[in-house]
């Protein structure tokens, strides 16, 4: 069982999303692979997806074994990890779907006669692309859900430590896109960068689009700042301000818990011709 610290949690959490940023990355480019290859990779994905579906599952217990589950946010935290459990076992499915098609498409080794190539229409390539691309859609939205239940926690500290209750917060408004990134910058996960004398554009741990129009709104409402002790060049982090550490707790309980993903088929009970 990990640490159960608030702190150690987060810091838990913030690691689970990168660690599904990765594999969401490798997903992606086990799709760029030839099809008549992509067996081998396909399996190292399954095996890192249900590690991390694993590791989602224990955070949870853990969460669930603190003071933090008695609040609304720990409450809301072990929903919103449940989910990200939830989206990785489904893309986990789905490359277990991608099987298969995967070994019907797999070539011998070079030294034996190498059978003639199918085309990329055949269904065994239909199967394998669809499967494959669900999986990295889901695998997407994994990390960004594991930000958000760390979000949740330090909310949690938030309260306990200073900040008034989220009633007594006169929160600005606040559009959805804005209260992502927000929550995404409370836990240190965007950056902002400005090379050659080019337009300043975003960089996130975790596979999410956030522009730059978006940031500049919140620094405009005095909720984050840019950390200047390094170069724009090198790339500042975006922190939260006074303003915003107070608002978050308000903020982060907006969040809406992820739906249910769509699940992957059940493996076909005949072999594919």
């Amino acid at each position: 069982m990990p640490d159960t610290r608030p702190e150690d949690l987060i810091r838990q959490l913030r690691s689970l999303a990168e660690d599904f940023a990765d594999v969401h990355h490798l997903t992606q480019r086990t799709s760029l692979l030839d099809d008549d290859t992509v067996l081998m990779p396909l399996i190292a994905r399954i095996r890192t997806t249900q590690s991390l579906t694993n590791k989602a599952i224990t955070l949870t217990l853990a969460i669930g074994d603190t003071s933090v589950a008695a609040t609304t946010c720990g409450r809301s935290a072990i929903e919103h990890l449940t989910g990200a459990a939830r989206w990785g076992n489904d893309a986990g499915g789905h490359l277990l779907a991608a099987i298969p098609a995967a070994s019907a498409l797999y070539r011998i080794p070079p030294t034996a006669p190498r059978p003639r190539r199918t085309t990329r229409t055949s269904v065994h390539h239909v199967a394998l692309r669809r499967h494959i691309s669900a999986a990295t859609n889901l695998l997407r939205t994994a990390p960004v859900i594991c930000l958000d239940a760390a979000a949740l926690i330090t909310a949690t500290l938030a309260t306990d430590r200073t900040v008034p209750a989220p009633g007594d917060v006169l929160l600005p408004r606040l559009t959805d896109p804005q209260r992502a990134a927000f929550r995404l910058i409370s836990q240190g996960a965007v950056r902002i960068r400005q090379c050659g004398g080019l337009p300043p554009f975003l960089v996130t741990s975790v596979p999410v689009p956030t522009i730059t129009a978006t940031v500049e709104a919140l620094e405009r409402k005095k909720l984050v700042t840019r950390d200047t002790s390094t170069s724009l060049d090198e790339g500042q982090k975006l922190v939260l301000t006074t303003v915003g550490q107070r608002a978050l707790p308000a903020i982060v309980l907006q969040t809406v818990a992820p739906g249910r993903a769509t699940p992957a088929p059940a493996l076909p009970r005949r072999r594919i011709r």
